[in-house]
């Protein structure tokens, strides 16, 4: 085998695993919509509108504050924190313990807390990773001032991710 045949391999070995990574990676995150079951996402409608029962306050670095409403059912919400650097809400989930269903999250999020942008200025999908690795999740509502997302965890999920383009410093 010649040192250009020998080249070539190595870089097929190395580029294309990476090419593989990214095209997985840039691919819709609205298509992790169409995974939700209807009945999951009659769940996630439901306590949207029957309200929010939790809010917590979030602060940035620079000190402003965020009121964040939230549902859960089997789990509680430990922390939600921002974080500047990844431009990501960060939402720390403690499931039941020894759960018998998945656990419902719905999130309301102020557009000036996290928001996330096309370069036209349209709305663009947040990406939402658990445990670092994506899921189903479903933008509920959506106006001027919020972003409602939901999903579903289970009982070994914990650390929620949500990425936007744009986050108050």
């Amino acid at each position: 085998m010649n040192s250009s045949t020998k080249r070539i391999m190595i870089m097929t070995g190395i580029f294309l695993p990476l090419i593989l990574v990214m095209a997985i990676a840039t691919l819709p995150h609205q298509m992790a919509n169409a995974q939700l079951t209807p009945s999951q996402q009659q769940a996630i409608n439901s306590l949207v509108t029957t309200g929010f029962t939790n809010q917590q306050n979030v602060t940035t670095p620079s000190g402003q504050t965020f009121t964040v409403s939230y549902s859960i059912k089997e789990g509680i919400v430990v922390a939600i924190v921002p974080n500047v650097p990844k431009t990501s809400l960060d939402v720390i989930i403690a499931p039941t313990q020894y759960a018998k269903t998945y656990g419902v999250f719905t999130i309301e999020i102020p557009r000036q807390l996290l928001d996330s942008k096309n370069p036209d200025g349209t709305d663009k999908a947040y990406k939402v990773s658990l445990d670092g690795h994506g899921l189903s999740w479903k933008e509920v509502q959506n106006t001027n001032t919020t972003r409602t997302l939901g999903l579903y965890f289970g009982a070994s999920n914990g650390y929620l991710e949500i990425f936007g383009t744009q986050i108050a410093k």
